[in-house]
């Protein structure tokens, strides 16, 4: 991995990734009854997807306007980064839900 489009790719991966599994440690967190530890961990899940899309941010306008190949990597950051997207915003909605059942 050596390409500045391999790098930007990386850093979606590794952030999206960091961004889902604080999600998941939040869920569980939630269903152990700690509503405070959840929270927290969804707002570093927050941190993490923020750094997610500003990478996929910076590797569009990258690519933007040339001929650069879009290689496997940057698809599969994509994937990743979408998925997280996808289980944080779920997960959030479980918290306050759960947060909400409590009161």
């Amino acid at each position: 991995m050596d390409t500045k489009l391999d790098m930007m790719s990386f850093s979606i991966l590794r952030n999206a990734r960091k961004a889902k599994n604080l999600a998941y440690k939040a869920l569980k967190q939630m269903k152990a009854g700690n509503l405070d530890e959840a929270r927290e961990l969804i707002a570093q899940s927050d941190g993490a997807t923020t750094l997610a899309q500003e990478a996929e941010s910076d590797l569009l306008h990258f690519v933007q306007g040339s001929e650069k190949e879009v290689e496997t990597w940057l698809e599969h950051s994509q994937d990743h980064l979408m998925s997280s997207l996808l289980a944080t915003e779920t997960i959030k909605e479980m918290i306050e839900m759960y947060a909400g059942n409590r009161a």
